[in-house]
């Protein structure tokens, strides 16, 4: 069994690893949520994998760690979740916090873990949960079973809820008399932590009385947990269910803030990906236009938050493995990509309205709407001259997301000077050609940036 030490001062973020590493990996994890607490066991213990984030109690923590481990003369290897600066290649680093997906495979990769390897570990009838994961759970998803010891010291496992049976009372029942873990079946326990990982991360969705700042971490926490598990074959409705929650809380957080910088400056400030911050600005920009234009609603602002929420999330695994490029032709024509990821940036959007039309209470007419976003109708390759037969809203996402482009750039090309809304309609008037697209760019001239 393989020893991994988590450095983590979020309680959910450790739950998370924590669970998927005991289930997948077969992990025995120690849990520590300082720099003193890492060092010590770095000191005591022989670690096969040390999963840290990025800073702790807002010390930059992975280079103590670095330094603990030289020190003891071991080269334990590091996955660091976040942004470390490592000239030497010393870490894995896996930019978000909720790609559970991407962790585990690099977990899995580091401690030579296969598919093969995991299918072949003996496994117990019953499986033990810590309590404290279930907590989050309103309804399981398999039956749970409560371990008792007989007088002879024979253990027997006792039904306490079966499928989609309410189990939250009982769960907190259970806690306050001292129970530490329940049990579910082996071959259960799969889609029993894939439900504890949705329903952790539904709570940190909850955005009555936070902050925006608040707000667009939670938020950006679930586009990255929705990301890293939306390719999969099956998409639950749990994760459908998150990223409409999303949608909502997108345009929460769009409204709250005064102007298009300050909204910049506060992704910058989080360091958050470039897919969520381009989608965010762009949300920012189409509820202007939909509020500027004689026929928009709100009906319509929120439908289009849902496609910003899904419309590149193909790409979400290219821009995370080359975080340097920052737009859909630069990843085109880099040499960096190989074939079969260049096929996926030009498909992006025909695949991404094709997995969202699958999907159950999506609004009407979104997987269009996502098809559309480059100007094409069938939703391959990238628009040269923009057309009139795509849907209007289609129109006003692509204005959208075009404004951002030329925001972003003269923000990187001279971030202190002052922004000229000007020239970047004009710019965007040179692009667009067709009288249907000018009028959207037209109310534009008032938009606050």
């Amino acid at each position: 069994m393989s020893k991994v030490l988590v450095v983590s001062d979020n309680q959910l973020l450790s739950q998370l690893y924590t669970t998927n590493l005991e289930v997948y990996l077969a992990a025995q994890v120690i849990n520590v949520s300082s720099k003193a607490e890492a060092l010590e066991v770095i000191q005591g213990d022989s670690l096969d994998l040390i999963i840290s984030l990025d800073t702790v109690k807002g010390i930059e923590v992975v280079g103590h760690i670095i330094l603990g481990l030289t020190l003891k003369k071991v080269d334990t290897p590091i996955i660091v979740v976040g942004k470390f600066e490592d000239p030497e290649n010393r870490t894995v680093q896996v930019s978000s916090s909720y790609s559970i997906q991407n962790i585990i495979r690099s977990a899995a990769k580091i401690l030579n873990i296969t598919a093969k390897t995991m299918a072949s570990l003996s496994v117990a009838k019953y499986y033990p949960i810590e309590i404290e994961y279930c907590l989050a759970l309103k309804h399981t998803p398999c039956p749970i079973y409560l371990e008792l010891k007989k007088k002879n010291d024979e253990i027997d496992y006792v039904l306490i809820a079966n499928k989609e049976h309410e189990v939250d009372e009982i769960v907190k029942k259970l806690k306050s008399e001292g129970v530490k873990k329940l049990y579910v079946s082996s071959s259960d326990r799969l889609i029993f932590i894939e439900k504890i990982s949705l329903e952790l991360c539904r709570l940190i969705q909850e955005s009555e009385d936070l902050t925006t700042g608040e707000k667009s971490e939670r938020l950006s926490s679930g586009f990255d947990f929705v990301s890293s598990n939306f390719l999969s074959e099956e998409v639950s409705s749990e994760v459908v269910g998150l990223a409409s929650q999303c949608a909502r809380v997108m345009d929460e957080v769009v409204s709250d803030s005064p102007d298009l910088k300050s909204l910049l400056k506060l992704f910058l400030g989080q360091k958050n990906g470039f897919i969520y911050t381009h989608s965010m600005l762009s949300a920012y920009v189409a509820s202007h236009i939909v509020r500027n234009v004689p026929w928009g609603g709100e009906s319509h602002i929120e439908k289009i938050n849902f496609v910003l929420f899904f419309h590149d999330i193909h790409l979400a695994p290219i821009y995370q493995k080359y975080p340097h490029f920052k737009t859909e032709e630069d990843l085109l024509f880099s040499n960096e990509l190989t074939n079969k990821e260049k096929d996926i940036v030009l498909n992006h959007a025909k695949s991404s309205a094709e997995m969202v039309a699958k999907l159950k209470k999506c609004p009407m007419g979104a997987d269009l709407l996502i098809k559309q976003h480059h100007g094409m109708s069938n939703g391959v390759g990238f628009a040269m001259e923009y057309k009139d037969d795509i849907s209007p809203l289609s129109k006003i996402i692509i204005i959208s997301e075009a404004f951002v482009d030329e925001f972003l750039k003269k923000k990187e090309n001279d971030p202190l000077s002052e922004l000229d809304i000007g020239e970047i309609i004009e710019t965007l008037n040179e692009k667009f050609k067709k009288h249907t697209y000018k009028k959207i760019i037209e109310t534009l001239i008032k938009i606050k940036i």
